[in-house]
């Protein structure tokens, strides 16, 4: 009988050399776990002693027993008195061990695999999503549109409010919550859509979420059967758009102009739709708001053919020459069709992720199963900071610190664009909001894109946002730049055209 082997005695491996800005103790434990998923350490390798492994590698013996004792504790390395430590035979999570010995050593000679043929991955195919994954931006340049100033926001205080969350008598907050939302941020919404908005609404018929894309989400998959029809407006947001054509409906492109979406031609191309998208208090990305005519017959509209309307309000609060006009769902027709949607990413931040959708009675236990089944619940961290901010009156004040703060740069944007743009850009009256779209006088979009680019200068062209062509335009955004920076860019905006 032949003898046994014992298992490899391991005596100093190549580690490499740390990445700058890591600490020792992680670089070490993290090219110990990666030599043992790739296999140069096997089940059942003997390592060196703390102190050995110390003295080769010029460490502190604390920082090897530091990243051994971690190793031990996740289960990739087991000691015993008399045997030393060892490679465990068995390793934590085979499954995503196996994923990482893939991914770190084999994957150069993986073959590549073809995504299934599934209906949503050849619509998503199809397209070039707004929300594409993309490097983190540290700044964004002049005049990338679309932004608040999150530089303007109140973070000491935002932060104060998280400590206060977190105290011990209240960490329930970390729990599950109810997947409507939080009661006490549901109250402060409701109470902030009485006065703000002119809607009102009970507190229990909101629904908290992530997203507006969410929200138009669940609309197509509960409300829109099979392969009906939705109004979408042209020009319109591209997420909206996108999202619709992904679900698999038809989509029906129905023509904006200076008074909104034109509810007469929407009813002649598709009178039987299901779900109509609109942004009727500033429409994206024109700026017009939905004239009062128009307002009666979308309703008219929806309550004769059992349809319901999309009202995407993202930022209406916003808006300088006089009070934010009321919301669409403020009317009392509005109260069975109308599905307000809001977001606190344009008025707070982006990355706090929480909107809401106000619902008619009759929808509100399949949304909020529904929600509860997709996502369980938004982050009821953030909920509880937020529903905190509105209520002790920071949030008012904040809004409407930023609406002077914005109207005082669309003004910059516009004097701006007098002075370098004459014969180049046209600028229309800045009413609301946080972007404007500029009609371009003489350089094609196309080339005025990639100029401005080659200048280091952001902008959308309008044809982005449209389905059938309109005349040459940009999108332009003014609220994070400041007006020494609007000055600047103007500049180099003009030259670049000219």
């Amino acid at each position: 009988m032949p003898p046994r082997k014992s298992p490899p005695q391991v005596v100093l491996l190549p580690l490499g050399q740390p990445e700058p800005g890591v600490s020792l103790q992680r670089w070490l434990y993290e090219a110990l776990r990666s030599a043992i998923l790739g296999g140069r350490l096997p089940a059942g390798s003997k390592l060196p002693s703390t102190r050995a492994l110390a003295e080769h590698y010029k460490l502190a013996r604390g920082t090897a027993q530091a990243a051994y004792q971690q190793l031990l504790s996740e289960g990739y390395l087991d000691a015993q008195t008399g045997s030393g430590t060892r490679v465990c035979a068995v390793l934590p999570d085979a499954t995503l061990n196996a994923g990482y010995v893939r991914r770190k050593v084999v994957a150069q000679v993986d073959t590549p695999r073809t995504p299934p043929a599934t209906p949503w991955i050849e619509r998503l195919d199809a397209i070039t999503p707004i929300f594409a994954r993309r490097p983190m931006v540290l700044g964004l340049r002049p005049f990338f549109p679309h932004r608040g100033d999150t530089q303007a926001f109140p973070v000491d205080l935002w932060r104060k409010l998280h400590i206060q969350q977190l105290r011990a008598s209240r960490l329930s907050i970390l729990l599950d919550s109810d997947p409507g939302g939080l009661p006490v941020l549901r109250e402060a919404i409701a109470g902030y859509l009485a006065i703000a908005r002119g809607v009102q609404v009970p507190a229990e018929r909101i629904l908290v979420l992530n997203s507006v894309q969410q929200g138009l989400d669940l609309c197509l998959r509960l409300l829109v059967p099979g392969e009906s029809q939705v109004w979408m407006e042209d020009p319109g947001y591209p997420g909206a758009r996108q999202l619709i054509d992904v679900s698999g409906v038809q989509r029906v492109d129905v023509p904006v102009d200076a008074f909104g979406i034109q509810v007469e031609e929407g009813v002649r191309l598709a009178p039987n739709a299901r779900l109509a998208y609109i942004t009727p208090s500033r429409q994206a990305p024109l700026g017009g708001e939905l004239s009062p005519a128009r307002r009666l017959a979308l309703l008219q509209w929806a309550a004769q053919h059992g349809s319901y309307i999309f009202e995407d309000d993202y930022d209406s609060e916003y808006r300088f020459v006089a009070k934010p006009i009321p919301a669409l769902r403020s009317m009392p027709a509005a109260e069975q069709s109308v599905i307000l949607a809001g977001t606190f990413s344009k008025l707070l931040f982006p990355s706090i992720r929480l909107a809401y959708l106000v619902l008619p009675a009759h929808l509100l236990e399949s949304f909020t199963r529904a929600a509860a089944l997709m996502s369980r619940h938004a982050n009821s961290l953030s909920q509880a900071v937020l529903a905190d901010f509105i209520d002790e009156g920071h949030f008012d004040r904040h809004v409407r610190r930023m609406r002077k703060l914005y109207a005082a740069r669309a003004e910059a944007f516009s004097e701006a664009a007098q002075r370098h743009w004459q014969g180049l850009i046209e600028v229309p009256e800045i009413r609301a909001g946080m972007d404007i779209a500029c009609n371009l006088l003489e350089v094609s979009e196309q080339d005025a894109f990639a100029r401005l680019q080659a200048a280091g200068i952001d902008v959308l062209p309008l044809a982005s946002y449209c389905v059938k062509a309109r005349a040459a335009g940009l999108v332009m955004g003014f609220a994070p730049y400041d007006e020494r920076a609007v000055e600047d860019a103007a500049k180099a905006v003009a030259v670049a055209l000219r």
